[in-house]
């Protein structure tokens, strides 16, 4: 998908239902258009991956309807107050986009 972050597709959305999806967020970054740098950043996925889920969360919190589902830790959906550890996968609804 790109530097930061890889795309799993669980289940495909259909016309009447959402699907499901992993962002699997990466320690690669790149630079400008140069691409993918040969080192990586360790923890750096993980951190993205929380900040997100945290957003997404607060987001929630006040009524406002978010295609995140919650973090995964061990297979298991978690959401981040209830992450044992640090985790790099967010699991989010795939919408189709209609084309006009």
């Amino acid at each position: 998908m790109g530097s930061v972050k890889d795309l799993q597709i669980i289940s495909p959305p259909s016309e009447r239902e959402p699907g499901v999806g992993r962002f699997v967020f990466s320690d690669r970054y790149s630079v400008f258009d140069w691409g993918e740098m040969p080192d990586h950043i360790p923890h750096k996925g993980s951190a993205l991956a929380i900040i997100g889920a945290y957003f997404f969360e607060k987001i929630e919190s006040l009524g406002i309807m978010t295609h995140y589902i919650a973090m995964i830790e061990n297979s298991s959906r978690r959401r981040l107050s209830n992450l044992t550890k640090a985790s790099n996968t967010m699991e989010v609804q795939l919408l189709r986009v209609i084309k006009p």
